[in-house]
């Protein structure tokens, strides 16, 4: 288990953080938030039924959200905070 962040070193990552197309975009059109070489979140669009135009977000550790945004980088920001969160979560 890794140990938890600080708030300001967990902030600093967040402040680093780009929203950048991912690898395989093409296929998926997935873009990732990255940061120092990590992927922190995966941002990717909604096909739901009446969510035309939607983005929804998820950790690569599996955290996936259920909500959607109206652009990716509103879901990308939405994806920090639950990044942050996780991060600096003392279990």
């Amino acid at each position: 288990m890794t140990r938890p962040l600080s708030a300001r070193r967990a902030r600093a990552v967040v402040e680093a953080a780009r929203l950048v197309k991912a690898p395989h975009w093409a296929d998926t059109r997935a873009w990732h938030v990255v940061a120092d070489g990590e992927v922190l979140v995966v941002v990717e669009p909604s096909y739901g039924i009446g969510q035309r135009h939607r983005w929804t977000w998820r950790l690569p550790t599996g955290g996936a959200s259920r909500q959607t945004e109206t652009t990716r980088e509103k879901s990308a920001v939405a994806g920090l905070a639950a990044w942050q969160r996780r991060a600096t979560r003392k279990d």
